[in-house]
């Protein structure tokens, strides 16, 4: 939850001031569920070194309620990768070419993906140990500012903002 909130990920809104919150049932229909992943870090000898936890969304509720709402066409989940052998033919050029190759992760990167205008605004109900309720007992949810680990179209919000990155700013 640090990431979250050095990333700015999330703003919180109470669920009944979405379009689609049913006073009847105490919920908005347009809102997707949360979940935590849970991991065991291992050494390079086998050891276990620390337990990581990262919440994600629950993409698959994502595309259905999309789909229920006739808005298919609004999560593009495709986005790009580069084959084995593209890799190594880029290498081989560069070999060729004299130029030198470098490699770097980007911690967190999703969180650093950006919205744009035409994406769908996405609302979330925190992970389980997470929820709050405002001071009338309605639910607490999150509007998404950044890309979430889970969300359906995430992949492709954080390939366009790190292209635009190195193409835009750094004229890669």
């Amino acid at each position: 939850m640090d990431n979250f909130d050095r990333h700015g990920v999330k703003v919180e809104v109470p669920e009944d001031s979405l379009p689609s919150w049913n006073s009847n049932t105490r919920r908005a229909s347009e809102v997707v569920d949360m979940l935590w992943v849970l991991k065991k870090k291992k050494d390079e000898n086998g050891n276990l070194h620390k337990y990581k936890a990262r919440a994600v969304v629950c993409g698959n509720q994502q595309k259905a309620k999309a789909k229920s709402a006739g808005k298919d066409s609004v999560l593009e989940t495709f986005a790009p990768a580069a084959r084995g052998t593209t890799f190594k033919l880029l290498c081989a050029i560069c070999c060729i070419t004299k130029r030198r190759v470098r490699q770097f992760d980007v911690e967190a990167a999703y969180l650093n993906g950006l919205f744009d205008g035409d994406d769908p605004i996405v609302h979330v109900r925190p992970p389980p140990n997470e929820r709050q309720f405002d001071d009338r007992g309605v639910p607490i949810v999150w509007r998404l500012i950044k890309p979430l680990y889970g969300e359906a179209d995430a992949g492709r919000i954080w390939h366009r903002t790190a292209k635009r990155q190195l193409v835009e700013v750094q004229q890669f």
